[in-house]
Protein backbone atom coordinates (compact mmCIF):
# COMPACT_ATOMS: atom_id res chain seq x y z
CA UNK A 1 0.00 0.00 0.00
CA UNK A 2 1.69 3.27 -1.09
CA UNK A 3 0.48 5.38 2.04
CA UNK A 4 3.63 6.29 3.67
CA UNK A 5 4.86 9.24 1.21
CA UNK A 6 1.40 11.07 2.33
CA UNK A 7 2.31 10.92 6.05
CA UNK A 8 2.90 14.21 7.42
CA UNK A 9 6.97 14.54 9.33
CA UNK A 10 5.65 15.03 12.89
CA UNK A 11 7.53 14.87 15.85
CA UNK A 12 5.50 12.89 18.19
CA UNK A 13 8.06 13.11 21.25
CA UNK A 14 8.07 8.92 21.65
CA UNK A 15 9.73 8.66 24.55
CA UNK A 16 7.14 10.81 26.78
CA UNK A 17 4.96 8.86 29.11
CA UNK A 18 1.81 10.36 27.46
CA UNK A 19 2.67 9.18 24.08
CA UNK A 20 3.61 6.00 24.71
CA UNK A 21 0.15 5.23 26.35
CA UNK A 22 -2.01 6.88 24.15
CA UNK A 23 -4.31 4.09 22.27
CA UNK A 24 -3.30 3.35 18.59
CA UNK A 25 -5.77 5.25 16.79
CA UNK A 26 -4.53 8.40 18.79
CA UNK A 27 -1.18 7.56 17.62
CA UNK A 28 -2.20 7.60 14.24
CA UNK A 29 -3.79 10.60 13.85
CA UNK A 30 -0.83 11.88 15.36
CA UNK A 31 1.01 10.97 12.18
CA UNK A 32 -1.18 11.56 9.63
CA UNK A 33 -2.61 14.77 11.14
CA UNK A 34 -0.06 16.08 13.42
CA UNK A 35 -2.03 16.34 16.57
CA UNK A 36 -0.86 15.77 20.19
CA UNK A 37 -1.66 11.82 21.22
CA UNK A 38 -2.81 12.00 24.90
CA UNK A 39 -3.92 8.83 26.98
CA UNK A 40 -7.59 9.56 26.05
CA UNK A 41 -7.58 10.96 22.66
CA UNK A 42 -5.82 13.47 21.42
CA UNK A 43 -5.40 17.83 21.41
CA UNK A 44 -5.39 19.74 18.19
CA UNK A 45 -3.35 22.76 17.24
CA UNK A 46 -5.82 25.22 18.80
CA UNK A 47 -5.63 23.90 22.26
CA UNK A 48 -8.98 21.20 21.95
CA UNK A 49 -9.26 18.19 22.49
CA UNK A 50 -11.24 14.64 21.00
CA UNK A 51 -11.76 12.29 23.54
CA UNK A 52 -10.96 8.47 22.70
CA UNK A 53 -14.03 7.10 23.96
CA UNK A 54 -17.15 8.80 25.37
CA UNK A 55 -19.37 5.43 26.02
CA UNK A 56 -21.77 3.67 23.69
CA UNK A 57 -23.98 5.43 21.82
CA UNK A 58 -26.64 4.79 18.56
CA UNK A 59 -25.70 4.56 15.31
CA UNK A 60 -26.71 8.24 14.65
CA UNK A 61 -24.99 9.42 17.86
CA UNK A 62 -22.12 7.98 16.38
CA UNK A 63 -22.24 9.94 13.51
CA UNK A 64 -23.44 13.03 15.35
CA UNK A 65 -21.10 13.11 18.30
CA UNK A 66 -18.10 10.80 17.57
CA UNK A 67 -15.06 9.95 19.12
CA UNK A 68 -11.93 8.81 18.09
CA UNK A 69 -13.18 4.95 18.75
CA UNK A 70 -15.90 5.42 16.53
CA UNK A 71 -14.00 6.41 13.88
CA UNK A 72 -12.11 3.61 13.42
CA UNK A 73 -15.03 1.27 14.37
CA UNK A 74 -15.89 -1.00 12.43
CA UNK A 75 -12.17 -1.16 10.76
CA UNK A 76 -11.96 -0.35 7.02
CA UNK A 77 -11.12 -3.19 5.17
CA UNK A 78 -7.20 -3.57 3.89
CA UNK A 79 -5.42 -5.25 1.64
CA UNK A 80 -5.06 -4.89 -1.96
CA UNK A 81 -7.33 -7.42 -2.94
CA UNK A 82 -10.02 -6.86 -0.36
CA UNK A 83 -13.58 -8.68 -2.13
CA UNK A 84 -16.42 -6.39 -3.30
CA UNK A 85 -19.21 -7.58 -2.25
CA UNK A 86 -22.78 -6.54 -1.15
CA UNK A 87 -23.06 -5.02 2.18
CA UNK A 88 -25.65 -6.36 4.27
CA UNK A 89 -24.80 -5.78 7.85
CA UNK A 90 -26.57 -1.93 8.88
CA UNK A 91 -23.65 -1.17 10.93
CA UNK A 92 -21.02 -1.87 8.54
CA UNK A 93 -20.21 1.72 7.56
CA UNK A 94 -16.64 2.06 7.77
CA UNK A 95 -15.05 5.48 7.85
CA UNK A 96 -18.80 7.23 7.56
CA UNK A 97 -18.45 8.90 10.77
CA UNK A 98 -15.55 11.60 10.48
CA UNK A 99 -13.96 14.16 13.14
CA UNK A 100 -14.95 17.41 12.05
CA UNK A 101 -12.96 19.45 14.43
CA UNK A 102 -9.97 17.99 13.30
CA UNK A 103 -10.53 18.04 9.24
CA UNK A 104 -11.09 21.87 10.06
CA UNK A 105 -8.03 22.72 10.97
CA UNK A 106 -6.20 19.76 8.93
CA UNK A 107 -7.79 20.90 5.82
CA UNK A 108 -8.09 24.73 5.59
CA UNK A 109 -10.06 25.83 2.51
CA UNK A 110 -7.61 28.54 1.67
CA UNK A 111 -5.18 25.38 1.12
CA UNK A 112 -7.28 24.34 -2.00
CA UNK A 113 -5.24 23.73 -4.47
CA UNK A 114 -6.77 23.00 -8.79
CA UNK A 115 -5.43 20.08 -10.80
CA UNK A 116 -6.34 17.60 -12.68
CA UNK A 117 -8.11 13.96 -12.73
CA UNK A 118 -7.91 11.72 -15.74
CA UNK A 119 -7.93 15.51 -18.04
CA UNK A 120 -10.67 16.95 -15.90
CA UNK A 121 -10.23 20.04 -13.33
CA UNK A 122 -10.60 19.39 -9.89
CA UNK A 123 -10.42 21.43 -6.36
CA UNK A 124 -8.32 19.64 -3.57
CA UNK A 125 -6.23 19.39 -0.46
CA UNK A 126 -2.66 19.43 -1.93
CA UNK A 127 -2.19 15.44 -0.67
CA UNK A 128 -5.34 14.79 -2.25
CA UNK A 129 -4.02 16.27 -5.58
CA UNK A 130 -0.66 13.93 -5.11
CA UNK A 131 -3.07 10.88 -4.42
CA UNK A 132 -5.28 11.57 -7.31
CA UNK A 133 -1.88 11.28 -9.69
CA UNK A 134 -1.06 8.26 -7.75
CA UNK A 135 -4.26 7.01 -8.28
CA UNK A 136 -4.43 7.96 -11.99
CA UNK A 137 -1.25 6.50 -12.70
CA UNK A 138 -1.94 2.95 -11.28
CA UNK A 139 -5.45 2.73 -13.71
CA UNK A 140 -3.48 4.83 -16.87
CA UNK A 141 -4.03 1.98 -19.45
CA UNK A 142 -7.09 0.33 -17.58
CA UNK A 143 -9.88 0.80 -20.04
CA UNK A 144 -12.43 0.04 -17.37
CA UNK A 145 -11.77 3.34 -15.67
CA UNK A 146 -12.86 4.90 -18.86
CA UNK A 147 -16.66 5.27 -18.50
CA UNK A 148 -16.31 6.42 -14.84
CA UNK A 149 -14.24 9.59 -15.12
CA UNK A 150 -15.75 11.21 -18.36
CA UNK A 151 -17.89 13.02 -16.23
CA UNK A 152 -17.34 13.80 -12.39
CA UNK A 153 -19.76 14.15 -9.87
CA UNK A 154 -17.56 16.78 -7.88
CA UNK A 155 -14.58 17.31 -5.78
CA UNK A 156 -14.47 20.27 -3.55
CA UNK A 157 -17.72 21.68 -2.42
CA UNK A 158 -18.96 22.81 1.37
CA UNK A 159 -22.28 21.25 1.74
CA UNK A 160 -23.69 19.24 4.16
CA UNK A 161 -24.71 15.63 3.78
CA UNK A 162 -27.71 15.12 2.15
CA UNK A 163 -30.52 14.98 4.95
CA UNK A 164 -28.40 16.15 7.83
CA UNK A 165 -26.91 19.00 9.68
CA UNK A 166 -23.31 17.36 8.98
CA UNK A 167 -20.74 18.68 6.50
CA UNK A 168 -20.01 16.17 3.52
CA UNK A 169 -16.22 15.03 2.93
CA UNK A 170 -16.50 17.52 -0.03
CA UNK A 171 -16.07 20.25 2.47
CA UNK A 172 -12.57 19.53 3.14
CA UNK A 173 -11.37 19.04 -0.42
CA UNK A 174 -10.78 15.55 0.58
CA UNK A 175 -13.28 13.18 -1.40
CA UNK A 176 -14.08 13.56 -5.32
CA UNK A 177 -16.98 11.43 -6.85
CA UNK A 178 -16.62 9.51 -9.74
CA UNK A 179 -19.62 9.50 -12.70
CA UNK A 180 -22.61 9.16 -10.63
CA UNK A 181 -24.89 8.38 -13.69
CA UNK A 182 -22.68 5.11 -13.03
CA UNK A 183 -23.25 5.04 -9.53
CA UNK A 184 -25.66 3.81 -6.75
CA UNK A 185 -26.86 5.62 -3.58
CA UNK A 186 -29.01 4.09 -0.59
CA UNK A 187 -30.90 7.38 -0.97
CA UNK A 188 -31.99 6.38 -4.48
CA UNK A 189 -32.05 2.78 -4.83
CA UNK A 190 -35.14 0.56 -3.03
CA UNK A 191 -33.48 -2.88 -3.33
CA UNK A 192 -30.52 -2.78 -1.42
CA UNK A 193 -26.64 -2.46 -2.22
CA UNK A 194 -25.65 -2.19 -5.85
CA UNK A 195 -22.85 -1.77 -7.84
CA UNK A 196 -21.05 -1.03 -10.80
CA UNK A 197 -17.55 0.40 -10.22
CA UNK A 198 -14.82 -2.24 -10.93
CA UNK A 199 -12.85 -4.12 -8.17
CA UNK A 200 -9.17 -2.34 -10.47
CA UNK A 201 -10.83 1.05 -9.78
CA UNK A 202 -11.76 0.67 -6.11
CA UNK A 203 -8.52 -1.06 -5.09
CA UNK A 204 -6.15 1.48 -6.96
CA UNK A 205 -7.87 4.22 -4.82
CA UNK A 206 -7.80 2.49 -1.74
CA UNK A 207 -3.87 1.79 -2.89
CA UNK A 208 -3.41 5.20 -2.05
CA UNK A 209 -5.18 6.14 0.87
CA UNK A 210 -9.09 6.28 -0.11
CA UNK A 211 -11.82 4.97 1.70
CA UNK A 212 -14.71 4.27 -0.75
CA UNK A 213 -18.48 4.26 -0.27
CA UNK A 214 -19.47 0.85 -1.69
CA UNK A 215 -17.90 -0.67 1.31
CA UNK A 216 -21.06 1.11 3.33
CA UNK A 217 -24.03 -0.40 4.29
CA UNK A 218 -25.63 3.18 3.40
CA UNK A 219 -23.56 2.63 -0.10
CA UNK A 220 -22.31 6.03 -2.27
CA UNK A 221 -20.87 4.05 -4.87
CA UNK A 222 -19.20 7.31 -6.86
CA UNK A 223 -17.45 8.73 -3.23
CA UNK A 224 -14.16 8.17 -2.53
CA UNK A 225 -12.57 9.95 0.40
CA UNK A 226 -9.01 10.25 1.20
CA UNK A 227 -9.04 8.92 4.41
CA UNK A 228 -5.44 6.99 4.89
CA UNK A 229 -5.16 6.59 8.26
CA UNK A 230 -7.82 4.31 7.98
CA UNK A 231 -6.67 1.87 5.80
CA UNK A 232 -3.38 1.10 8.01
CA UNK A 233 -3.45 -1.24 9.63
CA UNK A 234 -0.94 -0.32 12.45
CA UNK A 235 -3.89 2.39 13.32
CA UNK A 236 -5.78 -0.37 14.82
CA UNK A 237 -5.69 -2.17 18.14
CA UNK A 238 -3.30 -5.16 18.19
CA UNK A 239 -5.53 -8.38 16.99
CA UNK A 240 -8.25 -6.16 14.92
CA UNK A 241 -9.56 -8.29 11.76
Amino acid sequence: MALARHLPLVGLLLGGGVAAAAPPEAMCLARYYGVEPLADGVRLADGSTIAYDTGRKTEEERLERPDIKDVFTPPYPTGASAAIAPVRDEHQDPGRARLDALFRQAYPARALVKATFFGRPVRVQPKVAEALGSVEKRLTGDAVVNPFVTALGGTYNPRNIAGTDRPSAHTYGIAIDLNPSLSHYWRWEKGGWQNRVPASVVHAFEAEGFIWGGRWFHFDTMHFEYRPELLDPGCYPRGTP
